[in-house]
């Protein structure tokens, strides 16, 4: 009897322990003064220009196409300027239409590869513009609509 109270007495104060020591650690974690706790800065979107919406055959075998309508985020007014000049614009949507031209439907079923095929836009445009201060001018390509058939 005196074997199963001590067991009992052990048990309580071990489960106290460990209860005690979680809601440390968890006030802890909560109040923010914790190393693991890390913040990052939110930024606001930048002016956002739309492009168009494009039409194209994919590439590979079988008779897919894609439709989708794009809008830069730029990186200030300065790069809508730049964007917005007849000549810049007409160059974006040559290289859309370029980029689009070698994927596979099987490339943009998911939305792992459209965030790809986005990220592809992004690169490529950066490349062919000029920079604003080192800094390129576009931040992202987003897609307003995005159908494939």
């Amino acid at each position: 009897m005196k074997r199963i109270i001590v067991f009992v007495v052990v048990g309580l104060v071990m489960f106290g322990a460990g209860f005690g020591g979680g809601l440390v650690l968890g006030r802890t974690m909560a109040s923010g003064d914790g190393a693991a706790v890390e913040t990052r800065q939110v930024r606001a979107p930048g002016p956002i220009v739309s492009v168009g919406e494009f039409t194209s055959n994919l590439a590979g075998a079988g008779r897919h196409v894609i439709t989708f309508t794009l809008s830069l985020e730029l990186l200030n007014e300065k790069a809508v300027e730049v964007v917005q000049a007849p000549g810049w614009l007409l160059r974006i949507k040559n290289e859309v239409l370029l980029i689009v031209k070698d994927k596979v439907y099987e490339d943009l079923t998911s939305a792992e590869g459209a965030l790809q095929f986005a990220g592809d836009i992004k690169r490529t445009l950066n490349s062919i513009l000029p920079e604003n201060k080192g800094e390129p001018l576009i931040v992202q390509a987003l897609f307003e609509s995005f159908v494939l058939q």
